[in-house]
């Protein structure tokens, strides 16, 4: 293998030019989320073909990664990848977005393999074994060190070989389609307008009032705010329990020097005096917009709501009881007990139960409809939302 490290626009154009000509890529990213610095970041792009390894970095100043969106967006070109999830919703952040790509994790998943790590597949397909201790290193030192280098390059080097196998073990089972129907979606899904920080969740609501959860929602957006102007990952600006206890108690202030979670820059009496009048002012806002100091932040339903809510939910347990948990249990004894939660886990059997088909592949749909002929059920009302009552 000969192994190029990619740094500047002319370096990168010369590798482009020899991808351009390949039939098939193998591709990975090192990226940083919210562990090293403040948000989601592409650290390396590893991509390897006809025994060249390009480590291409993102980081240098003298280098548009940019420049090479065009060749994963190429759809003649096969992007072989391994648990690529994560690096999609990165590189669509980015504005770029990855065209026929075959996801290995999802071939072995469907192939009846148990869930895995990239080391443990290629120990049960090639019998190899890598490390994996850079796995968690910093990927924005400067220079990288011969173990991170060598961990990227490892991370292509072997999955052309492994997607080889999976597709004689698919064809061989007959269920290639499957896998270039699972690998489609993603030619499809956009995360371009997804939260990829996502620091306020909907439980956070549980315990507040609509008063306090206004405050510490607005205590967390200024939190972010310090933690884009340090670049540090969020929850190493200021510990959110803490928050949210000073959301709820504005004497909790005393305690500000005895907090652990708060940013060394920060620890002082200026900031503690700040952060005070930052809740006070918040307070003053949710007065002025009417937020109760009573009611529930997380809303309860109404008599109505919750009765149309058993209702739904009633529907829901019988059908997964009697038609859809009867159909996993033979769809596990024929295709596998690693496969049947993919194919066919709880969330899509809450769905289906509902008439809710917008995640229903069709090759799940041929295999459901498939197995409830053979069980005597009819399950066509669910697959065309015509629940019965």
């Amino acid at each position: 293998m000969n192994l190029k490290y990619i740094r500047n626009n002319e370096e990168l154009k010369e590798c482009i030019i020899f991808l351009n000509k390949e039939k098939e890529i193998a591709i990975d990213l090192e990226f940083d989320k919210n562990r090293y610095r403040y948000g989601f970041n592409l650290c390396l792009v590893q991509i390897f073909s006809n025994n060249q390894c390009f480590i291409i970095d993102p980081l240098s100043d003298e280098l548009e990664i940019n420049r090479i969106f065009p060749l994963l967006e190429n759809p003649h070109i096969l992007k072989v990848v391994y648990s690529f999830g994560e690096d999609l919703r990165l590189l669509h952040s980015l504005g770029c977005f990855p065209q026929n790509t075959y996801d290995i994790a999802i071939a072995m998943r469907l192939l009846n393999y148990p869930p895995t790590s990239l080391g443990s597949a290629l120990l049960e397909l090639l019998n190899i074994e890598i490390s994996k201790s850079a796995q968690k290193s910093n990927w924005f030192i400067r220079p990288l060190s011969e173990k991170q280098i060598d961990y990227a390059a490892k991370d292509v080097l072997y999955l052309s070989d492994m997607r080889k196998i999976l597709v004689t073990q698919s064809d061989n089972q007959r269920i290639s389609d499957w896998i270039m129907e699972e690998n489609e979606v993603f030619d499809k899904v956009s995360y371009a307008n997804i939260d990829n920080n996502n620091y306020l969740k909907e439980k956070d609501k549980n315990g507040l009032t609509e008063h306090e959860f206004f405050i510490f929602k607005m205590l967390l957006e200024y939190r972010e705010s310090l933690a884009k102007k340090y670049n540090r990952p969020s929850y190493q600006i200021i510990d959110k329990d803490y928050l949210k206890e000073l959301a709820e108690r504005p004497n909790q202030i005393y305690r500000f020097n005895k907090i652990r979670g708060i940013y060394k820059a920060l620890r002082n009496e200026p900031f503690r005096i700040k952060l005070s009048n930052k809740r006070d002012s918040f307070e003053k806002q949710a007065d002025e917009l009417g937020m109760s100091r009573t009611e529930n932040a997380a809303k309860r339903l109404n008599s109505e709501e919750y009765q149309a809510r058993k209702k739904q939910r009633s529907i829901r347990d019988k059908a997964k009881k009697n038609i859809f948990k009867p159909i996993q249990a033979l769809i596990a004894k024929n295709q596998g007990e690693n496969v049947v939660t993919y194919i066919m886990g709880n969330r899509l059997m809450d769905e289906l139960a509902v008439g809710n088909i917008e995640n229903l592949r069709k090759y799940k749909r041929a295999l459901i409809e498939a197995y409830a002929k053979e069980l005597g059920f009819d399950v066509q009302p669910y697959l065309n939302g015509n629940i019965p009552s």
